[in-house]
């Protein structure tokens, strides 16, 4: 065999290697490693508990928001909002909810998502804080679940699960990601820690609150690596549901995708104590669980250029069918459409759509570029199925 195709068979291995033990092997092994329950319930019952909104350009689907936390959280709690910016519709409906129980609080400019936390937090009265967003509906009792998880004496935040509806015409890949993900995540909290919890849902100890630093991109992720660093667990309860409408398009996905992953580059830029097992309990988890991830886009590119030097005189041939291949995807609806094979090459589209923005986000990260925000999704919570 010649060098070229060694080279070819080893580029090939290193990249399956990275991909089997990124996605298959290490949450494998997770669901090996033994069971830990959490002490028993020893804390008395919260007498207050302060659930947190931050939103920018909510408009009126705040309002049902809010009505609908009103109506199904049965503790003694107070609902603290904070718009990011004026919000003419958002304020005006809101303002009949205003109260005892409900807060308003508007920021004069955008400062964005994690300085709008900082003033919900700082406004909040309540020994726990549950955090949510917008467009979902949160299930009757999950807040309790959340409250009660964190009698604890070991538990210092817990997360929810992300329930998603059933999108026209089926799911995508994403969705079946997303899936796996949790699972991943609820086995880890059985173990330790998840790494990360649900944004729009989960919860925590009043008194492991930490401000979060302007420009923050993953609250869900820097709060409970906090919590972790301060000596607590991160839990995960499946049975505390948050239902989130699909957004029915890959586009918006992507988008959504970018900010997450940039999210995850800027935590290691300014949290580099993550990477050290001496100052984090769970590095081993949080290297593969999240960093390993960021080198997908390199281990295809691996399988790719191994796959070409493998092919020899063929390889024109084959990068050529591969690149006509991925334009074929990119431009395939974003709709299911009924012709045979659509489902199969839909999963072939948004694992590229999934590429290109792990490719995006390393580029934001190298050029330091955290302020990757859009124009937020229009809330998609009054169209949501009421639960």
């Amino acid at each position: 065999m010649t060098d070229t195709l060694l080279l070819g068979c080893a580029l090939v291995g290193l990249g399956a290697t990275h991909l089997v033990y990124t996605y298959v092997a290490y949450p494998w092994i997770v669901s090996l490693l033994p069971a830990r329950p959490a002490r028993p319930r020893t804390d008395a019952a919260p007498q207050f508990v302060s659930v947190v909104i931050a939103a920018r350009d909510p408009g009126a689907g705040i309002a049902a928001k809010v009505s609908h936390l009103l109506e199904t959280v049965r503790l003694k709690c107070e609902i603290v909002v904070v718009l990011d910016g004026p919000d003419s519709v958002a304020t005006a409906t809101l303002a009949p909810l205003l109260g005892e129980r409900t807060k308003l609080i508007v920021l004069a400019t955008r400062m964005g998502k994690a300085v709008a936390l900082n003033h919900a937090v700082a406004a909040a009265r309540g020994e726990v804080l549950i955090f949510t967003d917008i467009r979902q509906w949160v299930t009757p009792g999950a807040v309790e679940r959340l409250v009660g998880a964190l009698r604890s004496p070991d538990v210092g935040a817990v997360s929810g699960r992300i329930e998603g509806a059933p999108p026209p015409g089926g799911g995508i890949l994403l969705d079946h990601y997303w899936e796996r993900e949790q699972r991943l995540r609820e086995r880890e909290a059985a173990h330790d820690s998840t790494i990360g919890v649900a944004g729009p849902l989960y919860g925590m100890q009043r008194d492991l609150w930490q401000p979060l630093p302007a420009g923050l991109l993953l609250d869900d992720v820097w709060v409970p690596m906090q919590v972790v660093k301060a000596g607590k667990r991160v839990g995960f309860d499946r049975l505390a549901i948050a239902i989130d409408p699909p957004t029915g398009s890959d586009t918006v996905e992507f988008v959504r995708r970018v900010r997450t992953l940039t999210g995850n580059y800027q935590l290691l830029a300014w949290m580099p104590w993550l990477l050290d097992p001496r100052a984090n309990r769970v590095w081993w988890q949080f290297l593969s669980h999240k960093v390993l991830r960021l080198a997908t886009p390199l281990a295809t590119g691996l399988i790719a250029a191994g796959l070409l030097l493998l092919a020899g005189r063929w390889a024109a041939w084959l990068a050529g069918a591969a690149a006509a291949a991925m334009l074929l995807l990119w431009a395939l609806p974003a709709r299911p459409t009924p012709f045979p094979g659509a489902k199969v090459l839909r999963v072939f589209r948004s694992g590229l759509m999934l590429h290109a923005a792990l490719l995006q986000a390393g580029i934001n990260a190298a050029r330091g570029r955290w302020d990757v925000w859009r124009e937020p999704l229009r809330p998609m919570f009054q169209n949501a199925r009421r639960l």
